[in-house]
């Protein structure tokens, strides 16, 4: 069965990306994250590796880098008991994917480290944790993890992970463990190419014909094949990078708003307010006086 290699576009300031799913529609793919997954709706099947296992609202997992997964909802598997008039919840899940590159190469022999080190090693196999509280406890830090950056975000990944550790009720998912060493990007890659020339002209008007024509793709196929491996499309990419960089003027820069704004790569002040509100949830004034406080 084909595997979907996916590439998991990050924001500017983290490697650790909350990233939630209403629905699973997702083949059987990998990634170099590893990912934690909190289901919290519906019923389903879930594989591992050369592994397969039943799953519920308020289960709890760690899929290991690069290894194959696929989740199957109940309503997608047993479509029959529609038309028999049984409802079946569908399926959501909340994930937590965070690159191998945030601990240090030889973890192992740190022994503060140890006990994420054995977690890690173990999450090759893919691990369920059925710890009373568990799940209750993972949704919390969720949340704190959404409110924090930078030092505080990688203590909460690392909090999320000890309390994983710790857990005492736990079952690996696949018989086999899959190695996580293949973490070199393939430059050529369209996402790669993608987003090295988002970030060289984003500052200029971009055009959907200007990128595919960089990376030599048609600009529906471009779109789809993106989209199908990042999970954002190719121009809400494009803003998060705008954004980050507003930021960074917004706190170093003595600029005026509109300065930020052009300087961003928007002509509209009006269109480039929004946009910021969208990411930050604050206005660009806001930003800047919570930022120098």
């Amino acid at each position: 069965m084909a595997i979907l290699e996916r590439k998991i576009v990050h924001g500017m300031t983290t490697l650790c990306s909350h990233i939630p799913y209403p629905r699973f529609v997702l083949p059987l793919h990998k990634h170099v994250e590893f990912e934690i997954m909190l289901f919290t709706k519906g019923s389903g099947k879930q594989f591992v590796g050369e592994g397969v296992s039943d799953f519920q609202a308020g289960d709890v997992a760690l899929i290991g880098s690069n290894v194959p997964h696929l989740h199957l909802c109940d309503t997608k598997l047993s479509p029959s008991t529609a038309d028999k008039g049984e409802e079946r919840e569908s399926c959501a899940g909340e994930a937590i994917q965070f690159r191998p590159e945030l601990f240090p190469t030889y973890m192992q022999d740190i022994p503060d480290y140890r006990p994420i080190h054995n977690l890690l090693q173990k999450s090759q196999y893919g691990v369920r944790f059925y710890d009373g509280g568990v799940y209750e406890d993972m949704l919390g830090m969720l949340d704190e993890l959404d409110r924090t950056e930078h030092t505080e975000r990688i203590i909460c990944l690392l909090r999320m992970l000890d309390r994983l550790h710790r857990c005492r009720r736990t079952e690996l998912l696949s018989d086999t463990a899959y190695n996580s060493s293949n973490l070199m990007p393939d430059v050529e890659e369209p996402v790669h190419k993608v987003y090295a020339y988002l970030y060289n002209h984003f500052k200029e008007d971009i055009s959907l014909k200007d990128i595919a024509g960089y990376v030599k793709q048609n600009p529906s196929a471009l779109c789809r094949y993106f989209k199908q491996r990042s999970d954002k499309s190719i121009f809400q990419c494009l803003a998060e990078i705008r954004i980050e960089h507003a930021c960074k003027l917004l706190a170093y820069s003595n600029m005026t708003v509109s300065q930020v704004a052009y300087e961003s790569g928007y002509n509209s002040l009006t269109h480039f307010i929004a946009q910021f509100e969208r990411h930050t949830k604050r206005k660009p004034s806001e930003y800047r006086a919570q930022i120098r406080l």
